[in-house]
């Protein structure tokens, strides 16, 4: 994992000379829902969560999960393409602080923008260590920034303030990385790119993040395969 240096000094400097704008994910209407999955194993609490990421998602889970019989799995499989930031972030630590495991693997499911935020905070029961799984045939997409701009004349001033906004949301998910112990070059990766980039399965692996083979169905851990690589 890369050091993290607060106020994240490095990470503005690297990202925030020509970022212009904020923090923008943009999807449907529809709001995250949460029903059971239908894969669901006898010792697990299975959750779908698909749709768009709002507000008030984070108090929804929390009383979804309450209602909960105790099991000693509890599994989160997304589906969404994105919603807001904070409320992304806010989902994120419930599921790091509830230790559960997220996965990106059913049929055309996919994570893109905020939702990355919630599935990187996957996190195992037992051991306590990051526990996210991807399918081989799934996207996973990180965000680029996007401007966000009033139809008006801007100033210097009003510029200022957007660069500012923009460093702000950078050094608010930079922290976060860090609290769920994501790596943080995948922040990098995202907001480097013009486009939506999607992490590619080789790559996933390097970052901590274990991969289920959609040929055979088997999971190929992270940590198995960079054992090989790491010194």
């Amino acid at each position: 994992m890369i050091p993290f240096r607060p106020p994240a000094v490095a990470m503005l400097a690297w990202l925030g000379a020509g970022i212009f704008g904020v923090l923008a994910c943009m999807s449907s209407a529809l709001a995250m829902e949460f029903s059971k999955n239908p894969d669901q194993a006898e010792n697990e609490n299975a959750i779908l969560g698909k749709g768009t990421i709002e507000q008030d998602d984070a108090f929804r889970l929390q009383a979804y999960l309450s209602k909960l019989a105790q099991k000693p799995l509890t599994l989160l499989y997304l589906d969404s393409t994105g919603g807001s930031v904070q409320a992304a972030m806010a989902l994120g630590r419930i599921v790091n602080e509830a230790r559960i495991r997220t996965f990106v693997t059913g049929p055309s499911a996919r994570c893109n923008s905020a939702c990355t935020s919630i599935f990187l905070a996957g996190r195992d029961r037992e051991t306590g260590k990051p526990y996210r799984v991807k399918g081989t045939a799934n996207n996973i997409g990180f965000h680029n920034f996007v401007p966000t701009l009033q139809d008006k004349p801007y100033t210097a001033k009003d510029a200022m303030e957007v660069m500012a906004r923009a460093q702000k949301t950078i050094y608010e998910l930079a922290s976060f990385y860090q609290e769920i112990d994501a790596d943080l070059e995948l922040l990098g990766l995202g907001l480097k790119q013009k486009d939506l980039y999607l992490l590619p399965n080789q790559d996933a692996l390097r970052y901590g993040i274990h991969v289920l083979d959609a040929r055979n169905n088997e999971l190929i851990r992270s940590d198995t395969y960079t054992r090989f690589v790491r010194p």
